[in-house]
Order: C-alpha cells, then structure tokens, then sequence
C-alpha cells in the first residue's frame, strides 16, 4: 500500500463525497470520487478481508480503508495498532516521526506518522481497531502539505458508525 501512495498523483476536482461502504462501522469524507478495490488473501487463522478507497488531489493521496481479520486470531487493541505500525515500518524506507494513542467512540486508535525516505513523502495514518476489523485513515503528501484544511477535514470526518 505505501507503494501506491509513494507514486505520483494526478490532479482530481474537490467535490467531497462521504464513503460509507455497507456493513463496514465507519464512514469518512473523501475529497472527490474514490477507486474502490477489495482483496482477500490467506493466513494462518483463516481468510483476511481488505476493502480500499482512494483518492489523489495534486500531490495529496487519501486512502480509506478497512481489514477484516477473522476473528479465530483474538488480537486485542494494541496488539494489533501496535502490528500495523511496525508493518507500516518494515521495510526500512520509512522512519517514525509522531506517534499518538487515541480513543475514538471509546475504542483504541492510534495517529501515526512518517517520513517515507524514498518516495520523499510524508506519510500519517489514523488507525482504529474494533472487534476483528482495523480501520486505517491514511493521508500521504509532500512535507509542505503535511497539514492543510483538506487533510484535517479528512481525519476529522473519520466516524464509527453502527454496522
């Protein structure tokens, strides 16, 4: 994923539109209309569900998306912020610049932020964990445009909804 949000990014309109994908807990505004992917892969406690939506303004990229984690794996909170994190930090091109814990709706979230060496972007994602699903708000820009009105209205917009 951070591959995608390293490469460069096409200009899109502003139009704000909220995703709220069907049965997921959560919806978030996105500045214009997303590219939706879904995928599904294997793991050793069973099929892991990921849905994605995306949306590039001039060099900003939004990511919206979900992991649905069967629940036979029992990750607690942490333990799985904690994991997300580190996989955000793996391959060694990224280095730790904040990191904040959180609760949103009274369930552990984390903001984390990075500085990806290569792409030369700054990287920050807003993550919740809920029963079996984590949700990852991911915002990737140039350090100049770390904090603009569009990327606070991004993470603000960010709500746990009934599924």
């Amino acid at each position: 994923m951070l591959l995608a949000l390293a490469l460069p990014w096409g200009a899109h309109g502003q139009q704000w539109s909220t995703y709220r994908p069907v049965g997921a807990g959560f919806s978030i505004d996105l500045p214009g209309e997303p590219t939706i992917e879904s995928e599904t892969s294997e793991s050793a406690a069973g099929p892991v569900e990921t849905h994605s939506a995306s949306v590039e303004v001039g060099q900003a990229g939004y990511v919206s998306m979900y992991t649905v984690y069967p629940e036979s794996t029992g990750m607690e909170a942490d333990e799985a912020l904690d994991a997300a994190r580190d996989g955000m930090l793996e391959d060694g091109k990224s280095k730790l610049r904040e990191e904040n814990r959180l609760t949103i709706s009274n369930i552990p979230a984390r903001r984390v932020a990075l500085y990806d060496t290569e792409s030369k972007l700054v990287i920050v994602n807003l993550m919740v964990y809920r029963n079996n699903t984590l949700y990852q708000s991911i915002y990737a820009a140039p350090p100049d445009q770390e904090d603009t009105d569009n990327s606070r209205r991004f993470f603000a917009s960010f709500k746990l909804i009934e599924r």
